[in-house]
């Protein structure tokens, strides 16, 4: 699964984007729906890397449907870190092909 330099770049927004709701610098509709754009803008081919992530981030938007912005980290950090770890994974793998 090979990314581009602007795919890889989305990617790092996404970890930034879940930097931020853990500071509390953004809403959780933000963080949920900011997501989903980025992965939108990638274009990525790859129908495993983009089924997986949805598996990952599914349940962040079922919270969104029920708790809305009054989601708290308590609640998804579970979720997040398990999407943080398969992006992290992904971003380390593409920074070594483009050395």
């Amino acid at each position: 699964m090979e990314l581009n330099e602007h795919q890889f770049e989305l990617l790092r927004n996404m970890l930034k984007l879940i930097e931020d709701f853990r500071e509390g610098k953004i809403h959780y509709f933000k963080l949920v729906y900011g997501l989903q754009g980025i992965l939108d803008a990638g274009n990525y081919e790859s129908k495993y890397l983009v089924n997986q992530w949805h598996d990952l981030w599914s349940p962040l938007e079922e919270l969104a449907a029920i708790k809305g912005n009054l989601t708290v980290l308590d609640d998804v950090d579970i979720f997040l870190t398990k999407l943080e770890i398969f992006l992290k994974e992904r971003v380390i793998q593409t920074r070594c092909r483009f050395k």
